[in-house]
């Protein structure tokens, strides 16, 4: 991770109103960072440098465990500069980093390139997701334990999914051979056949459908095998009622954690009617009824935590007619405000459940993030709840502007992300002072 900004001096933050489900914390207090680490938690603490955040919300940083920064080979679309700057001003102070680039990260030189990239390059902790198998094809595993010793943080099947029940068994096996948790896009393409979700928003406007069956029938075969195989199992993007009741009928049957998106859980297949290529994203936006289904297993925990599944795409990509538009949107960004907005706001998510899906869950499963306990990483977000703007190109860090959002209102910004004690975005103004 490269340093951009600020200082790994001692820091106090005065008069934030803290938000820490992993420790606890909710209220008006102030946080002492030293050496890039939470010194302390509480009232009056003093530093030579103080950071005035009254008014404001702090939490753990957010972390993304599904995100497409194009690198290597589609630079054009987002790169370890750009994608980093759009997680960091969303609040995102790590994410992992999908393996569908091109080359596909399969060979354990591409994976060590790409960390040591990310090192130089990143603005926030970057990890990367190496591929499950060959090329993203199916067939052949990759050399896991090799991937493992150049850096990777898991393994993960995304963008295609694995068709072939045996060989997502033995990658499983394999995988927890080699003590790599892995990723799944659940997703059975002899059925997903369609641009977008079979039903009646899809017929009125003529456009090919995929039956919410395509993801339901391939997560129930990852929970089997997971749960025979005894792999660290995380499945992605879950979109469906059916797909998440699965997940929590095995919550005690397997090593198995999901999340979902902020798209998923605030849009739905109404916006097809547009017949705007900017709203096809895979899996597919769904009706009211099982958006609805999956918000109340994020509300309970069923639905561990939310990945944003940010994927740029360049503007020829997406300004098409929906069924050939590349699927796929921003997410970095608005994950928040989205979710804020459309959950919290509406009675259907408390501020403190959706700090524990952003923050202190995703941070649990890469290991040692998501919280302001004292000895813990200084990474945290400040957000204003109460600003209000506009989702336009000219708010976007990322190289890419395919946000569902655009034009939307939402309430909640992020005002400045610290990674490690130092301020990486910052639209903080006056706030830091020094004492003399």
């Amino acid at each position: 991770m490269s340093t951009r900004s600020g200082s790994k001096a001692e820091l106090a933050i005065r008069g934030a109103h803290v938000v820490d489900p992993s420790s606890g914390l909710d209220g008006v207090t102030d946080v002492l960072v030293r050496g890039g680490r939470i010194a302390a938690v509480g009232d009056n603490r003093s530093a030579v440098r103080e950071l005035d955040a009254s008014g404001l919300f702090l939490f753990p940083g957010f972390v993304d465990i599904h995100a497409h920064w194009r690198t290597p080979g589609r630079e054009d679309e987002e790169d370890l500069e750009s994608g980093s700057a759009a997680a960091a001003a969303g609040g995102f102070t790590a994410a992992v980093m999908m393996p569908n680039t091109d080359p596909v990260l399969d060979r354990p030189a591409l994976v060590s390139g790409l960390v040591r990239r990310a090192e130089r390059e990143s603005r926030v902790r970057a990890f990367v997701a190496a591929a499950l198998h060959a090329g993203l094809a199916g067939e052949r595993l990759t050399e896991m334990r090799l991937l493992k010793e150049a850096g990777a943080l898991c393994v993960s099947d995304d963008g295609l999914g694995t068709q072939s029940a045996g060989v997502l068994r033995n990658g499983m096996l394999y995988a927890r051979s080699a003590g790599l948790p892995v990723i799944l896009h659940c997703e059975d393409r002899t059925l997903a056949t369609g641009a977008v979700h079979e039903g009646a928003a899809a017929a009125l406007a003529g456009i090919p459908g995929t039956p919410a069956s395509a993801e339901d029938v391939a997560t129930a075969a990852a929970l089997v095998l997971a749960a025979e195989t005894g792999a660290r199992v995380h499945i992605t993007h879950v979109s469906t009622a059916l797909s998440a009741a699965l997940v929590g009928f095995f919550r005690d049957r397997a090593s198995v954690t999901a999340d979902t998106t902020p798209h998923h859980t605030t849009l739905t297949d109404g916006l097809v009617s547009t017949l705007d290529g900017l709203f096809r994203v895979n899996p597919p936006l769904r009706p009211e009824s099982e958006r609805d289904g999956v918000v109340e297993a994020l509300r309970d925990g069923i639905l561990d935590f939310v990945a944003t599944d940010h994927a740029p795409h360049a503007p020829e990509e997406k300004e098409l007619p929906l069924e050939e538009a590349a699927p796929g949107f921003l997410g970095h960004e608005t994950a928040f405000a989205a979710l804020y907005t459309g959950l919290v706001l509406e009675g259907r998510l408390s501020l403190g459940r959706l700090v524990e899906a952003m923050s202190c869950g995703p941070g649990r499963w890469v290991g040692g993030f998501g919280s302001l306990r004292p000895g813990s990483p200084a990474d945290l977000v400040l957000v204003d709840l109460g600003e209000e703007w506009i989702v336009s190109r000219g708010t976007l860090a990322s190289r890419s502007s395919n946000s569902p959002y655009l034009g939307r209102r939402l309430r909640g910004r992020v005002v400045g992300t610290m990674v490690g004690g130092e301020m990486v975005h910052d639209r903080m103004g006056a706030r830091l002072g020094v004492r003399t």
